[in-house]
């Protein structure tokens, strides 16, 4: 059986939910629709798999990647949404909020995040509270298979789901699908891609061309597409980034333990990952002070059993000006203000830190 093919209706999301997602792609024939996914290997892999169902139906889609530190909400990617002239617009595992991406444009919403609200008059298609939560891609592969030549695209889908939520991870059919796909191939690849959002130089677009270009994942992971020689530097270049800023002390207060960093890569997950392993007792905040100009982007995960949206929540902040308390409940962080994360961290327990603690320094890799 091909991955996540099963007759639940109620998996990966209802099957309404589906039909009337499938039904909105249907409707794209011969118009203009821009598809916007997420810059990670799930993200990219959605949206591949996106322009192919597009295509397949007689649409003519074009895809556009948020750049460093965006997303779907973001105000300078949302003016790049409007220039041009588009149909319709699909946005693919960016999360979910309350407000309109695009105004008065049609708009399909993919996603797996934890959300409960969506922007108004939007379609949406979500396998959050379903269980087990498909990933983004496995959900865009269910979603768009009837329109499509499924078995061919499965290695897609197979990637998507690696890279969020591992090789084990309980999804129909996951184990035979990624034998055909080729494991080592596959967790290269995923490595490769993923390197590419993670570089300071950002070059999510060229990696997006090479799975555009690729056929397999074994095209990407032994370089037989252009582009991937850009990702393997990217890849190094990350690799040196954590073992810097993996050196970096911790300091603790309680079962916190906050790492303070300047990079202008986003290795901040990476580091948090790492020193989760270190501390699986602790809640582990990675800040990193380098990533966006005046802005502290941290991370946060746990080996312990605790729900760290809810953990952040619970620190009864008044509201701060960025990201913060989304994402996933073992897997979140946010993007703030120097003056609000430092509000932030001192209501989790680290008193006495100024300005200058997160300040950028040192940022570029090298």
């Amino acid at each position: 059986m091909l991955l996540g093919h099963t007759r639940d209706p109620l998996w990966p999301a209802p099957e309404q939910a589906l039909l009337d997602a499938r039904r909105f792609l249907e409707e794209q024939k011969g118009r203009r629709v821009l598809v916007a996914p997420h810059t990670d290997v799930d993200g990219l892999t959605s949206g591949v798999l996106m322009l192919r169902a597009l295509e397949a139906v007689g649409a003519r889609p074009l895809a556009r990647v948020p750049g460093k530190g965006e997303h779907a909400h973001s105000p300078a990617f949302q003016d790049r949404l409007r220039v041009g002239a588009w149909d319709s617009l699909v946005v693919l595992d960016m999360g979910s909020r309350a407000a309109p991406i695009v105004p008065d444009l049609p708009t399909l919403v993919v996603d797996h995040h934890l959300s409960d609200t969506f922007p108004p008059g939007a379609r949406v298609l979500t396998a959050n509270g379903h269980e087990p939560i498909a990933n983004s891609s496995l959900l865009t592969y269910v979603l768009v298979s009837p329109l499509v030549v499924p078995g061919p695209l499965e290695w897609l889908a197979v990637m998507g789901t690696v890279a969020d939520l591992g090789a084990d991870a309980p999804m129909p059919f996951l184990k035979d699908a990624l034998k055909r796909a080729g494991r080592k191939a596959v967790t290269e690849s995923v490595a490769l891609l993923n390197a590419a959002r993670r570089s300071a130089r950002f070059p999510v677009p060229v990696a997006l061309e090479v799975l555009l270009r690729a056929g397999k994942a074994s095209d990407i992971s032994e370089g037989h597409v252009p582009g991937v020689d850009v990702l393997r530097d990217c890849r190094l270049e990350v690799q040196h980034e954590v073992a810097r800023c993996a050196k970096t002390p911790p300091r603790f207060a309680g079962k916190v333990a906050l790492l303070l960093i300047s990079s202008e890569a986003q290795v901040h997950p990476l580091v948090a990952v790492r020193w989760a392993q270190r501390l699986p007792e602790h809640i582990v905040i990675v800040a990193n002070a380098g990533y966006l100009p005046g802005r502290v982007n941290f991370a946060m995960r746990s080996r312990a059993p605790v729900d760290l949206i809810a953990w952040l929540k619970d620190l009864d902040l008044p509201p701060l000006e960025g990201e913060y308390a989304n994402g996933h409940a073992r897997a979140t962080g946010g993007s703030l203000s120097q003056a609000d994360f430092l509000r932030f961290i001192e209501a989790a327990g680290f008193r006495g830190l100024r300005t200058f603690d997160v300040e950028r320094r040192g940022a570029f890799p090298g």
